[in-house]
């Protein structure tokens, strides 16, 4: 948990920024888990000679690790990680070791699903301390109503 506050439906409007939050600096060591995790043991993320002799400044950070960070971002805003309903993620640029990854979104929509459930759709990405975008995406989830009994015949 991160601290911010637990937010209800009728506390989010559209346009509304979601408080972002930075991790790290990144950790070059903790790629290596990661890469068995994955089955990647691609030398981009482990080999600094071998990544700098392909132009790159350092290892980069696996993908899937930068995703974590994105999703902890919106899941830790959540009242239950579990009311994360859908997210949609695209991979824009690379995260390396010593990065400061911010987490950052926007509330695009408020409305109620077919079954009459409270949903937020927003706008995230992430980037790092140059702004430059490591993800982009969208999620959509759940909040709970003050009233519990809103919304329902």
């Amino acid at each position: 948990m991160d601290g911010r506050p637990k937010l209800y439906f009728e506390d989010v409007t559209e346009g509304m920024d979601i408080p972002s939050v930075t991790y790290g600096p990144m950790d070059r060591y903790a790629y290596i888990p990661i890469a068995f995790i994955l089955r990647d043991t691609n030398p981009l993320h482990l080999d600094r000679v071998y990544a700098q002799e392909r132009d790159l400044p350092d290892v980069v950070q696996q993908g899937p690790l930068n995703e974590t960070f994105l999703y902890r971002f919106v899941t830790d805003w959540l009242h239950k990680p579990w009311d994360l309903r859908r997210t949609k993620v695209r991979f824009a640029g690379n995260a390396f070791p010593d990065d400061m990854l911010t987490c950052r979104g926007t509330i695009t929509r408020t409305y109620r699903s077919d079954t009459g459930e409270p949903r937020v759709d927003c706008r995230i990405w992430q980037e790092n301390q140059n702004g430059e975008r490591i993800l982009s995406g969208e999620a959509s989830f759940t909040l709970p109503e003050r009233d519990e009994n809103a919304g329902r015949s």
